[in-house]
């Protein structure tokens, strides 16, 4: 069994590894999910609506046509930052969780799974990623993590550069570091399995809206966007 799940854990780190290559997280933490109780300084239409049409504020929802046109105004509205690819620095320390990515859902839907992804990014430019799965049908459960580090290309594009990947299969918290992870053989083959995923074409995201806590991303390789709130 410790086997089986140690493949397909591997199989969907594959996967992650093309499609959660992307936006960012914490300094300081809240683990009850829920907003922290700041205030943004961007209180735009188009952010509001978005966030009302959201079943789960800082989880991941279900795609809908609704949800992809109101995404669509945030990203054509001039609410957010300017030069967000210079500015994303600057507003990046903390804890980020993916609330709309469609092709995340789907495809955990299509396994009658669900998926949470957040990113923790500090301040020196480091940071951590965890996506905490739970696939029933396939009686899997626990954690995928990545770590490295971020930075901006541009004036509208950012990269993340992951160099660690690791697993906790089963458990209830993900390992914080790759140095937190019980040394064995399936450590060491997580751990090249991501690095042969960590591919330059997929370390670099255009923005296509940044303001104090919400971050639009589009993710090329597959023809979508990836949304995630900051918990301030």
């Amino acid at each position: 069994m410790r086997a089986r799940q140690q493949y397909v854990s591997g199989a969907m780190l594959g996967w992650l590894g093309i499609t959660l290559t992307t936006e960012v997280g914490a300094f300081s933490t809240n683990p009850s999910g829920r907003s922290s109780g700041g205030t943004s300084l961007y209180q735009g239409r188009a952010k509001s609506d978005f966030y009302d049409v959201l079943d789960r504020p800082f989880e991941l929802n279900e795609g809908s046509a609704q949800r992809n046109s109101l995404l669509k105004s945030i990203t054509e509205s001039e609410e957010g930052m300017q030069n967000p690819g210079r500015n994303f620095q600057s507003v990046a320390p903390g804890r980020w969780r993916v609330c709309y990515a469609p092709h995340m859902t789907f495809i955990a839907g299509i396994f009658g799974g669900e998926l949470a992804v957040e990113y923790d990014l500090f301040n020196d430019g480091s940071m951590a990623s965890h996506a905490k799965y739970e696939f029933p049908l396939l009686n899997l459960s626990g954690y995928l993590s990545v770590s490295g580090t971020y930075g901006s290309v541009n004036e509208q594009i950012c990269r993340v550069d992951f160099d660690e990947a690791w697993i906790a299969m089963g458990q209830d918290a993900p390992y914080e570091t790759i140095d937190d992870v019980p040394d064995s053989y399936s450590k060491a083959i997580i751990r090249n399995i991501g690095r042969q995923l960590f591919i330059e074409a997929w370390s670099v995201f255009p923005i296509s809206y940044l303001d104090d806590d919400l971050i639009v991303f589009d993710f090329e390789l597959l023809g979508t966007r990836i949304c995630a709130r900051k918990q301030l």
